[in-house]
């Protein structure tokens, strides 16, 4: 199985690693404690489980310069604006970056002692921000004593889960009437060629989590080609049902940059267009504006994968108390019925809270959808970054 090899040469390069990091000396050491020792500080400074009110934490907010945010949400420039005029004297700077670069940022700020950033708004689809962010200690959850409560399990915990949405299927709403499939299998066919439309998974954190849960999945993949075709799957030696249905799905997949690109190509380019997309469930409040596309909650073995998104106040944040008022903002107070979550309250998005409602019409319930098993994720890492680099390489003409 090529995840198999994989893992072999992982261990190897493990090992090499390894050799190498025994005989660099101690100034790398020393420089980490350094940091260690800052962070320590910090959390002293910080006091996240603090119990403080929205105006104590404004009144002390006044004395702080511009709150920096980095993060892959545009929909948080809206929660600026009204942020902003709730609490007049504070700023806000956005900065929006891509996933991986976001990541990058904040090592590097980290390894600088440049503590630039003040909040983070990402999801963790590759466990990225787990293994290089939450574990090492350069992202940290702040979780309001009052909101704490009424956040539902395993959303307030090593992260603050402010938004749930899904990666899943759409189709164009003016090419059909209703989903063209019904088997994901269906996706392999002739008649697609050329009319799928996804996100690169190498470059989008929502995507690639889809991507790795339908090569964990073999069984579930496996099971729907008998149900589909009538007879087992042939798996070769090495092989599994999972790599198998990229292999033979990758052919019709026009890959792209981001989902905003997916939801024009099946939403905004009529009949002719795209007919099946792949992207994040959130972008379904393009439909207010007169994008054509559906979604499909039903799908054999599953339509969607789970999508947590977090906010996070990264270590070393020089405006703590505006950091921690935007994140009461963001989760909408107390109460729930605070302005700043508004614009997160829309088609295709889920509460965490629960005492909020869901801003989709559809509950996660009635969707075939399963959770991102982030274990497997960091487990298999590598080897699934290998696996994609091999069907974009065999996918993507230049």
């Amino acid at each position: 199985m090529r995840i198999e090899n994989q893992k072999r040469k992982k261990r190897i390069a493990i090992l090499c690693i390894f050799t190498l990091l025994f005989f660099s000396g101690c100034s790398q050491k020393d420089i980490k404690t350094s940091q260690q020792k800052d962070m320590e500080k910090w959390m002293e400074e910080a006091n996240l489980d603090a119990v403080e009110t929205k105006e104590e934490l404004y009144e002390a907010a006044l004395s702080e310069h511009t709150l920096v945010i980095y993060t892959v949400s545009t929909r948080v420039f809206d929660v600026k604006e009204s942020f902003e005029k709730e609490y007049p004297g504070l700023t806000v700077e956005i900065n929006h970056i891509r996933s991986g670069d976001l990541v990058d940022h904040l090592l590097q700020n980290y390894e600088k002692k440049d503590y630039l950033c003040d909040l983070v708004i990402c999801s963790d689809n590759d466990a990225s921000l787990y293994d290089q962010l939450i574990q090492p200690g350069i992202i940290y959850p702040y979780i309001p004593s009052d909101i704490a409560s009424k956040m539902k399990e395993g959303h307030a915990e090593e992260e603050l889960v402010f938004l749930g949405e899904s990666l899943m299927l759409f189709y164009n709403g003016e090419a059909y009437k209703e989903a063209p499939v019904k088997n994901i299998w269906e996706l392999t066919k002739e008649q697609y060629k050329g009319k799928i439309i996804m996100a690169n998974p190498l470059r989008s954190f929502s995507t690639y989590g889809f991507c790795a849960m339908l090569l964990k999945e073999d069984k579930k993949i496996e099971e729907a080609y008998e149900r589909y075709k009538g007879e087992p799957l042939k798996i070769s030696q090495g092989k599994t049902a999972g790599e198998i249905l990229w292999e033979q799905m990758a052919p019709n997949i026009v890959f792209t940059n981001s989902s905003d690109e997916v939801a024009e190509g099946i939403g905004n380019s009529g009949k002719d267009g795209m007919e099946i997309g792949i992207m994040i469930s959130s972008k379904m409040r393009l439909k207010d504006i007169g994008y054509q596309f559906e979604p499909i909650y039903k799908l054999d073995p599953f339509a969607a994968v789970y999508t947590p998104n977090s906010i996070m106040v990264a270590g070393g944040c020089k405006n703590i108390n505006t950091a921690k008022l935007f994140v009461r903002y963001i989760m909408g107070e107390a109460d729930g019925t605070g302005e700043g979550r508004m614009p997160y309250s829309t088609k295709g998005t889920w509460s965490t809270r629960i005492d909020v409602p869901d801003g989709n019409d559809v509950p996660l319930s009635k969707i075939d959808l399963i959770p991102l098993d982030r274990t497997y994720i960091q487990e298999n890492k590598e080897e699934i970054k290998y696996f994609f680099e091999y069907i974009l390489n065999e996918n993507i003409t230049e």
